[in-house]
């Protein structure tokens, strides 16, 4: 219970708040790049898809270092730790999406806010303590 507070303050920060806006930013951008590559340049749906989240995971990590967490870290000790806090973060959102909906029977619209919210807490305190830090 101890860290119910701590986690409590941590979210009602600037930081987490600027954080949920990257991520509406970097939404954009992947699903531009998404839709411009398909319907724009006729590239397969399956290689956009993965286009677009590669941008929208670049755009987040960018402007997360830069303008969040105003990291001045070495990008190439960050970048592969804030992609293995991501797929650590989606593997946990898939993870509960999963349970909810097949083991707790509960509507996916359910499983989707409660996985979605799982995920961007995780992905904040990963970013926040494991990513974004000040290494000596």
């Amino acid at each position: 219970m101890f860290l119910l507070p701590k986690i409590r303050n941590l979210i009602s920060s600037n930081t987490f708040i600027k954080f949920c806006l990257i991520g509406v930013i970097n939404g954009v951008v992947g699903f531009s790049i998404i839709l411009a590559l398909i319907y724009l340049i006729n590239v397969n749906y399956l290689v956009s898809n993965l286009a677009g989240y590669i941008c929208g995971l670049m755009t987040s990590f960018l402007l997360n270092k830069y303008v969040n967490f105003k990291s001045e870290g070495n990008v190439k000790v960050e970048l592969p730790i804030f992609i293995g806090s991501f797929l650590i973060a989606y593997s946990i959102n898939a993870l509960v999406l999963y349970s909810i909906v097949e083991l707790l029977h509960e509507s996916k619209i359910i499983g989707l806010i409660v996985a979605s919210a799982t995920y961007t807490v995780l992905f904040y305190l990963s970013s926040r303590f494991f990513v974004f830090i000040k290494r000596h």
